[in-house]
């Protein structure tokens, strides 16, 4: 015996079944296969899934910032002498 559920057609939402919703003309009777299907998934399809996601594993990005260069000074000179002019050393 599969349970019965009711779906809203406008918004996808599942109710339980209820005598009232069901005479509402938004609601469309479903079986529970199609108001849940991921509890009707077989293994098989689990581990073919789980296969294709091992495939697609690519080598992780290397993230380390031991080899970084300095950054240039973009200052110019004039600019940096002027700005430094009147400081005490």
């Amino acid at each position: 015996m599969t349970k019965m559920y009711l779906r809203n057609k406008k918004d996808g939402f599942i109710y339980g079944w209820n005598e009232i919703l069901a005479q509402n003309p938004l609601c469309e009777p479903v079986t529970e296969e199609e108001a849940y299907p991921e509890r009707f998934i077989k293994p098989e399809q689990v581990e073919k899934v789980k296969k294709t996601r091992a495939r697609r594993k690519t080598k992780a990005l290397d993230l380390s910032t031991e080899d970084t260069q300095e950054e240039p000074n973009r200052v110019a000179p004039e600019i940096e002498a002027d700005a430094s002019r009147d400081l005490l050393e």
